[in-house]
């Protein structure tokens, strides 16, 4: 079964008004035991985003890295993980985590239901999770979430640590409230409500300024850093004026050295608390931020790192990936590079 939604306002991007959802039922043919389902109606070649699932029935080891495989299972399979690594389809299921359980007691568990997502869908792709209570069935229910860019600044909120919390405090002391109407109607609850509210709210507006996150905010910034620029630019404004003036050169050295140690201080510690907070389900976005984009024409499904996401405990993953052996090129040095009087001033 395949679905098309379709939005004027578009999905992922405005230019994109529409993908595509394929849901499949695979079963085995019992006359040449082949899969009712080809591998080119599961993956086609789309324009649009494409987000292919299903219980495909079949059994391929990066789906399932600690099973062990019958050399049928692996014929039958690696026609469909070929056309899609040739598509550019991501696997998005966590590896070795069971989606199908048997009733009988002598089944095995195994990862029959499959989620892929082309190469247009895929870098919005943010959880691949299993939260939900079982239906009955002996398939379990599984949560896909995608998250779109915005396509408009988000409104501002506020910025509750540089809120003024003596005068707020005392604002909120002096606040009285209307006692209720007499005559309880909807129109009068809903107007005394609204009166209340606003009683309550317009101190906090008053006292708390806002702050909007934009696309150039940086999860690792902080006031240290704001200060550390503002002494560089400085410095380095001093400097321009008398090229020659040792003294002045030098303090501009100081303060610029200052400012991109501490940025690089900032970035070790957020790295740090993201890998420390990492779970099965984000350690592919710790893997991506660590080794970057795969060149191109690389194969895009996902290899098999069973000791990453075979478990499910986050303080193991988190300590898993911390491993030294986990490339950190989040962390990347900055190119060290010699002042001179062109050198222009810098900014979050």
């Amino acid at each position: 079964m395949a679905l098309d939604p379709f939005t004027p306002d578009g999905f992922f991007n405005p230019s994109t008004t529409g993908f595509t959802i394929i849901n499949s039922y695979s079963t085995k043919r019992s006359s040449n035991n082949t899969l009712s389902v080809p591998p080119d109606i599961i993956f086609p070649s789309s324009p649009l985003p494409t987000l292919t699932l299903g219980d495909l029935n079949i059994h391929h080891p990066t789906a399932d890295p600690l099973r062990v495989f019958k050399d049928d299972e692996i014929a039958s399979s690696s026609p469909y993980f070929d056309r899609a690594t040739d598509l550019g389809f991501s696997l998005l299921n966590t590896p070795a985590v069971f989606t199908q359980f048997s009733m009988s007691l002598i089944g095995h568990p195994g990862v029959l239901d499959l989620a892929f997502a082309g190469p247009l869908l895929a870098p919005y792709f943010t959880e691949w999770s299993d939260p939900l209570l079982s239906t009955g069935s002996d398939h379990i229910p599984i949560l896909l979430r995608f998250e779109a860019p915005l396509f408009q600044a988000p409104p501002p909120t506020p910025n509750w640590a540089l809120t003024d919390w003596t005068s707020l405090e005392s604002a909120l002391k002096a606040t009285t409230m209307s006692p209720p109407p007499p005559l309880l109607t909807t129109r009068s609850l809903d107007v005394w409500f609204s009166t209340n509210l606003g009683r309550v709210t317009t101190p906090f507006a008053l006292h708390t300024p806002l702050k909007r996150v934009t696309s150039r905010s940086k999860p690792w910034w902080s006031e240290l850093l704001s200060v550390l620029r503002k002494a560089y630019n400085s410095a380095l404004h001093t400097s321009k004026r008398d090229h020659f003036d040792a003294s002045l050169l030098a303090s501009a050295r100081s303060a610029r050295s200052a400012y991109f140690k501490a940025i690089k201080k900032g970035k070790r510690a957020h790295w740090s608390s993201f890998l420390a907070s990492a779970t099965p389900q984000t350690v592919w976005t710790a893997k991506k931020l660590a080794i970057g984009r795969p060149p191109p024409g690389s194969q895009s499904v996902r290899e098999p790192l069973s000791r990453l996401s075979s478990t499910k405990r986050p303080s193991t993953t988190s300590s898993l990936v911390r491993h030294p052996g986990f490339t950190t090129r989040f962390c990347s040095r900055s190119k060290t590079a010699s002042l001179s009087p062109r050198m222009r001033s810098v900014g979050p």
